[in-house]
């Protein structure tokens, strides 16, 4: 812990030396010179000259505005010849009959009357400024104050995260197993209670690997690691079309905030529209993590006003009416099936969502109610050319999603 304080004490120690050294320097005083006339410089003087004569003119009638005028004048520097750069400048750059007279009309004020200079507001004698020790003195005591309160609050707020850093290092981590794969086929199932696979039947099940152990935590982590090792479909080598994009996506029990989106662009950046997948349906047990029974497919095209989703369901809820009821507003119910492929389409987009593993978990609910996990590939085409009326999420011949 002495380690990350110690920097810290240095630093203050350092400040408060410091602070000391600029207090006994011997500075008798701070002088400031050099910041020019306070007057406005010469074109602005005639764009002010010339801005009073014109309301001179305008409120000639008006018993304030002789008063007014005088006053105005009072404020250009006359000692100095600022009042003449300032006629000069407002002669150069109104050149107008209507502006001239007024200019002249005004500048009669200096004959007929006495027009002092305005000494009071100080804008024709600049002068050096002192500045004596005690005044910088009393800021830098201050300021010192200042920092010396934002070093020791830093101090602690470090020896607080030390202190909270060794504690995480000493508590034990809650794990879980979490199977791993590369076969675009799907992932296997894990063994034991905890869920059975509900691969098609026939298909010869590839000998399980050896669970990996994650923290509790990282559960989306994990479904991530999932994803991209999962080898996806190569539609080229099948002789289809390649699609723009192609993402993989896997939901882990637990993952209770499980949403995962993507953007569909092409190759040059442009942006066409964006997919995903997201928890539609839990059910009531109990139970520290959510138990999914669907989940929502769906495709969001810019030039299309509607957004297709689909309702991926568990066995349970696909054959269970109140839950079908409940989530038929969403989009069309899909029984989930390991292999099984989901077509979307959109004005200018279609999707296949391919259902690549699926497993369910074990508890007190019904039967295939929920899922332990669930892998899906999306992978997206740019839908040019689509005949007309065809139907939303169906596959069309020449325009529909390919045969893979």
């Amino acid at each position: 812990m002495m380690k990350r304080v110690g920097p810290v004490l240095v630093m203050l120690l350092l400040l408060l030396v410091g602070a000391g050294l600029g207090y006994f320097a011997g500075i008798n005083d701070v002088e400031i010179t050099g910041t020019g006339p306070w007057q406005l410089s010469p074109n602005y003087q005639g764009v002010y000259l010339q801005a009073a004569a014109d309301a001179y003119a305008k409120d000639a009638n008006n018993p304030d505005a002789l008063g007014k005028a005088i006053q105005r004048l009072q404020v250009l520097c006359q000692s100095d010849g600022s009042l003449q750069q300032a006629t000069d400048e407002a002669t150069r750059a109104y050149s107008d009959p209507v502006s001239r007279a007024n200019l002249n009309q005004l500048l009669s004020l200096l004959k007929e009357r006495q027009v002092k200079e305005a000494s009071d507001f100080r804008v024709c004698n600049p002068r050096p400024t002192n500045i004596p020790l005690p005044a910088v003195a009393g800021l830098s005591g201050i300021g010192v104050l200042l920092a010396v309160v934002v070093v020791v609050a830093y101090g602690v707020l470090t020896i607080i995260r030390a202190s909270n850093e060794d504690e995480s290092k000493r508590a034990p981590a809650m794990t879980f197993s979490v199977p791993t794969t590369s076969s675009s086929a799907g992932a296997p199932a894990p063994t034991g209670e905890r869920a059975k696979s509900t691969a098609p039947s026939g298909m010869s099940q590839p000998a399980p690997p050896a669970p990996t152990t994650v923290s509790a935590r990282s559960v989306a982590a994990a479904g991530a690691k999932i994803s991209a090792a999962i080898e996806k479909t190569d539609f080229a080598t099948a002789g289809a079309e390649p699609p723009i994009v192609q993402f993989m996506t896997t939901y882990l029990h637990g993952d209770d905030l499980y949403d995962d989106s993507f953007s569909i662009e092409t190759s040059a950046g442009e942006f066409l529209g964006e997919c995903g997948m997201g928890i539609s349906q839990t059910l009531n047990a109990p139970g520290e993590a959510k138990k999914v029974t669907a989940f929502e497919v769906w495709l969001f095209d810019k030039n299309d006003i509607r957004t297709v989703t689909k309702v991926i369901m568990s066995d349970h809820a696909f054959n269970d009416d109140a839950i079908r009821a409940s989530l038929a507003a969403k989009g069309e119910a899909v029984l989930a099936k390991s292999g099984d492929k989901v077509a979307l389409e959109t004005a200018s987009l279609r999707i296949q969502a391919r259902m690549v593993d699926l497993a369910y978990g074990t508890g007190p609910t019904p039967p295939n109610s929920f899922f332990e996990r669930i892998t899906i590939e999306l992978a997206a085409w740019k839908r040019d050319g689509a005949p007309a009326g065809s139907p939303s999420g169906a596959s069309t011949p020449g325009g529909g999603l390919p045969n893979i």
